[in-house]
């Protein structure tokens, strides 16, 4: 019975750092997962705030022609 514990023991340690190794794993996916939302969700809100300046540009435009014109 020793021998089989004696045998098995120092593979425990080993296990653990095994183990700990697979949850911080997990954690890593989990954070780029999240990271990748985030940069989608930046994504739209760029091209939402290009998609304004671009009209507020246009309009800027309008009206230097309108005063020209006046």
């Amino acid at each position: 019975m020793n021998t089989i514990l004696e045998k098995f023991l120092p593979l425990i340690p080993i296990a653990g750092l095994v183990f700990q190794a697979g949850r911080q794993s997990e954690k890593l996916d989990e954070l780029f997962s999240k990271t990748y939302a985030l940069e989608n969700e930046n994504k739209g809100t760029r091209e939402l705030l290009y998609d304004i300046h671009g009209r507020v540009c246009a309009m800027e435009q309008e009206i230097h022609s309108i005063a020209k014109k006046v």
